[in-house]
């Protein structure tokens, strides 16, 4: 986002009817009204899973522009709920995040794009405009690391484990877990910031119905995922 708060003149023009952001930094929302806004008809924001949920059903925007690290979630987690509900509403992954999971993550969501906040405006715009026009828009450095991953299949390989998929880091994350890692001796194992591991943690417990990594040790130990003998 290195020009977001700059002038609009002479840039990429964008035509939308309904706009939903989704990012729980205000600055950043009040950046794309500021870039867009007065090309778009309708403009909406949330913070909150919730938040969103209740403004799709409302008002079934024509685009999603939505972050992948948010507060208690990430973004791939709203983004298939959305593609559930909502099939043919377009959805742009707009984050700071530029590591290969976060990446691939939302690309099997079902995000139809991937810019970075580091990018500047004009891709961003053109990214709209692309996305809009019924294809798909992959910065570069979202393109290579899609690459990287996709030429390695044992990374991308889901397990399905008590009737639930889980991604080939999910489970790395789960076995650290029993071992007592925490996020922080995680995050320097696995190469994902701290941040990235604990939204991890919270997302692995809410679909196994766990309320504390208790419970997500015994999860993996009920389900072989690790053996008692190796913790």
């Amino acid at each position: 986002m290195n020009s977001l708060l700059k002038s609009t003149t002479m840039r990429t023009q964008v035509s939308l009817s309904k706009l939903l952001v989704i990012d729980d930094h205000k600055m950043i929302i009040n950046g794309i009204k500021l870039l867009i806004g007065n090309q778009v008809s309708q403009f909406y924001e949330a913070h909150t899973k919730e938040a969103a949920i209740s403004l799709l059903d409302q008002f079934e925007p024509d685009l999603v522009i939505i972050d992948y690290v948010l507060q208690e979630i990430t973004g791939d987690i709203i983004v298939r709920e959305i593609k559930y509900r909502y099939p043919k509403t377009k959805i742009l992954a707009y984050s700071f995040s530029f590591d290969q999971e976060a990446i691939v993550n939302m690309f099997y969501a079902g995000v139809n794009g991937y810019v970075l906040k580091t990018n500047d405006d004009e891709e961003l715009l053109n990214a709209i405009q692309v996305i809009m026009s019924g294809k798909e828009y992959f910065c570069v450095e979202a393109r290579n690391q899609l690459i990287n991953r996709l030429s390695n299949n044992s990374d991308h390989v889901k397990y399905t484990i008590a009737d639930r998929e889980f991604t080939h880091k999910e489970v790395e994350i789960i076995k650290l877990i029993c071992k007592e890692k925490t996020a922080k001796e995680i995050s320097k194992e696995i190469y994902l910031s701290e941040r990235t591991v604990e939204q991890y943690r919270n997302n692995i417990a809410k679909r196994i119905g766990s309320k504390n990594i208790a419970g997500i040790i015994k999860f993996a130990l009920k389900n072989g995922i690790v053996k008692l003998q190796d913790l």
